[in-house]
């Protein structure tokens, strides 16, 4: 497919030239030294000013995150790290790689100030554009960039529409393709390279952005072009992927119409080389594919949009054997990156000779509670210690050094950041309970790639909502953002789960379109390792990778001579060959989705569904085209977050369970059904029987006090002798009445065990609510979180 309108950007370049900046600032002589840059690295923040809970992943873990010093990310430390490290170096840069706009309550309140408030506060000196920074509207990036950013918004792949055209939202007037930051006499022109794979906005009809994508590596080589004789480093900071970015200094491959893509062809210098005709060679209208050449003079790309760690960072090769550093920092603000750079300065300066990275270093910091004390950090991940689980938190000095570094967390940001933290507490009632999770209950299918935990119980509860009552459901896999982690459920982790206000729609499909929805999951997925990028409820089917492989082969067939003409060998299990006619001529082709069962029966062709979607898919997003042409779409205006919760709030207790109910008190069946038997895994039994062990230890009498009373007992001597007193037991001391009561830990809520948190003696519990503390008092009657992996959605690779 065409990646880029081209013809329109060689004038934009022309037109740029003769407005260079003139730098002015003070008289540096660095001819012939080596000088160090330190770019401060962030990325994909999405949100996260306030600490929030996860359960952090072994990748995590060997990067040096504490599990046990949660909360994680958030503003405060961010903003602490970033001016340390302001004070350490000498020559610094802060860039940030897009998106730092959605996926915390905090965007749904207030649509992108508070992040853009934050990073201005942090002195940001450039940022690219990401593609959820349109998530509220191309109207809405445009007033929040223009009231609250005060660094440059970067995307130079991006041609604008006209600012001047009616209707016009305005967005060329407040981005700009590149910026140039003087450091003490270190010349860094920084170009931005937004993203286009996730925008299908911009790629399909209807524009609401307005906004024409440009070829990637065109795009940069005319900046690059443009600033080198100016600049003595060129730093791209991107926001198109890691691929991408590599693509960016290695050249890749694509496929054009010989007439788009014939002067770039036959240039003189960077030409595209063509690789195979599709086609009469020399025919405009020949479809080639080609090789674009990668990008010369770039000293450093900081990518983003893929949410990955790359430590060290990628040295890779451009087309004139330079190494160009490719630096990833992670996403959810739980790092923050620093690239070092000793740069060699040309002998004379201003003959277009440029600068040379001669080496570099990269480190990425934690933020976490220990964000401030390298010396605990590294006494946790000590090879020489093997820590149990909830062991280190009872180390000596942990708990200290965990409130020293909240001590120490950024007094500014924390006076920008209460305002919005009490609105959304008004608005939103964040810290509401419905529901508590023994284990962590997963977002992606952690054995094959097909159906998820979460997913799964996400789409039954699309599928069975009141006033939908849908024969089946599907949503997208990535619209489902994060894990529901062990410990309270919270109207906060249900924002995490489901940042985007997406809605249930009810759409009428025929067999032909579902059958048509299955194929294009299945090759939606097949890109992606035959990981599911859909999530069902109510239909089995399995994803024949295998055969989308086959598909893309383009095999030449007659419709008469199908069977002759397409492979027949270890076709069982697959669908029948077809002889597929489209605009390159007829080719062998089989459905990739098969097995299709909607409600224990097979698909019917002929028949018509009803089915549940989100309001995204339903209008074309993720390229589910075959729904955006369905005219039957009905929005419900329910909410996929607020359905979550009515389903899980109806969920059976531990009290249910243990008692041996088939059903909660509306009727939900317990447990999940596993081949044909509603079950309850022995994990989530044992969970309960702590709860229940817990329960009943609170309720033990030490005279006429209760456990629980005396776990909560004051800390002041004369009170606490007092309460004592009251117990009726002469010479009770505190010690002794709870060696008596013998309370266990309990259930976790996510950040400390309830004793942890009646007590009140753990500074890791954080704010303890009522409702968080009536629900330590009584365990076994929250419902219960129970979701697995049950198969309806299966894999076929070979």
């Amino acid at each position: 497919m065409c990646r880029a309108l081209l013809g329109l950007f060689c004038a934009c370049a022309l037109a740029l030239a003769s407005c260079m900046p003139v730098l002015e600032g003070q008289d540096y002589h660095l001819e012939g030294q080596e000088v160090r840059l330190t770019l401060l690295h962030t990325s994909d923040i999405h949100s996260r000013l306030i600490p929030y809970d996860f359960t952090p992943l072994k990748t995590d873990q060997d990067l040096e995150l504490v599990p046990e010093a949660g909360p994680f990310g958030g503003a405060t430390r961010m903003a602490s790290i970033l001016k340390r490290e302001r004070k350490r170096g000498d020559r610094v840069l802060h860039v940030d790689s897009g998106d730092c706009f959605q996926g915390a309550p905090i965007f749904n309140v207030n649509t992108g100030e508070a992040e853009f408030r934050f990073l201005s506060e942090s002195r940001l000196d450039a940022a690219v554009v990401g593609n959820h920074e349109f998530d509220a509207g191309a109207l809405n990036f445009v007033q929040k960039a223009r009231n609250f950013a005060n660094f440059p918004l970067l995307a130079a792949n991006y041609f604008w529409d006209d600012a001047k055209t009616a209707g016009n939202n305005g967005a060329s007037m407040v981005t700009s393709p590149y910026t140039i930051k003087v450091v003490k006499g270190l010349r860094v022109g920084i170009i931005g390279m937004a993203n286009i794979s996730s925008l299908n906005s911009i790629v399909e009809g209807g524009n609401s952005l307005q906004v024409t994508p440009l070829e990637q590596n065109e795009a940069a080589r005319s900046y690059v072009e443009l600033l080198r004789p100016v600049t003595d480093l060129i730093v791209v900071v991107s926001h198109l992927g890691l691929t991408e970015d590599q693509d960016l200094i290695q050249g890749y491959e694509a496929y054009y119409e010989y007439g788009r893509a014939k002067a770039f062809i036959e240039r003189s210098h960077d030409a595209w080389k063509v690789l195979e005709w599709f086609g009469p060679e020399g025919d405009d209208k020949s479809v080639v594919r080609v090789h674009i050449a990668g990008v010369n003079g770039l000293d450093a790309v900081m990518g983003g949009h893929l949410h990955v760690v790359l430590n060290p960072p990628q040295l890779v090769t451009d087309p004139s054997g330079r190494k160009v550093v490719l630096s990833h920092s992670g996403a959810f603000a739980k790092y923050v990156g620093r690239l070092e750079l000793v740069v060699k300065m040309p002998q004379r300066l201003g003959e277009n000779e440029g600068a040379e990275v001669v080496s570099q270093d990269y480190h990425a910091f934690p933020v976490d509670g220990l964000w401030c004390n390298e010396r605990m950090r590294k006494y946790r991940f000590d090879d020489d210690i093997f820590w149990d689980p909830g062991e280190f938190i009872q180390a000596p000095g942990v708990r200290e050094a965990i409130e020293e570094c909240r001590r120490l967390e950024d007094p500014e940001t924390t006076d920008l950041l209460v305002p919005y933290m009490l609105g959304m507490d008004f608005k939103l009632q964040l810290t509401s309970i419905f529901s508590y999770a023994p284990l962590d209950v997963q977002r992606r299918n952690n054995s094959n790639g097909g159906d998820s935990p979460l997913g799964n119980i996400a789409a039954d509860s699309m599928r069975k909502r009141s006033r939908v009552e849908a024969e089946m459901a599907l949503t997208n896999s990535l619209g489902i953002r994060d894990n529901l982690y062990a410990g309270v459920v919270t109207q906060e982790s249900m924002f995490n789960v489901f940042p985007f206000e997406n809605t249930i729609n009810i759409m009428y499909l025929s067999g032909v379109e579902m059958q048509e929805m299955f194929d294009f999951v299945t090759e939606r997925s097949a890109e992606r390792g035959c990981v599911s990028q859909a999530q069902i409820s109510g239909a089995r089917f399995t994803m024949d990778c295998a055969q989308v492989q086959l598909n893309d082969l383009r095999i030449a067939c007659t419709p008469a001579t199908v069977q002759q003409d397409c492979p027949q060998t270890g076709r069982e299990g697959h669908a029948p060959w077809q002889c597929l006619e489209d605009a390159s001529g007829a080719r062998c082709w089989a459905h990739p989705g098969i097995d299709i069962q909607i409600n224990g029966k097979p698909l019917d062709t002929n028949g018509t569904y009803k089915v549940a979607v989100n309001d995204y898919i339903a209008k074309g997003g993720s390229g589910f085209t075959v729904l955006k042409r369905n005219t039957t779409r009905i929005e419900t205006n329910i909410s996929l977050r607020d359905s979550l919760i009515g389903y899980m709030q109806g969920f059976c207790t531990c009290k249910d369970l243990l008692e041996g109910k088939e059903t909660s008190a509306n009727g939900t069946r317990c447990g999940s059904l596993v081949n044909g038997q509603w079950t309850v895994d022995e994990k989530t039994l044992g969970a309960c029987r702590v709860s229940q062990t817990f329960e009943e230890a609170l309720k033990k009498k030490v005279g006429s006090c209760s456990c629980l009373s005396l776990l909560k007992l004051p800390t002041d001597e004369n009170e606490r002798a007092a309460a004592l007193q009251g117990c009726g037991v002469p010479g009770l001391t505190a010690d002794a009445a709870l060696s008596q009561c013998a309370v266990p830990q309990g259930p976790s809520t996510g950040r400390c065990t309830c004793r942890d948190l009646l007590s009140g003696t753990n500074p890791t519990c954080g704010t303890v609510t009522t409702q968080l503390r009536s629900f330590c008092e009584k365990p076994t009657s929250m419902p219960i979180a129970i979701a697995i992996e049950d198969g309806r959605i299966g894999r076929r690779v070979k």
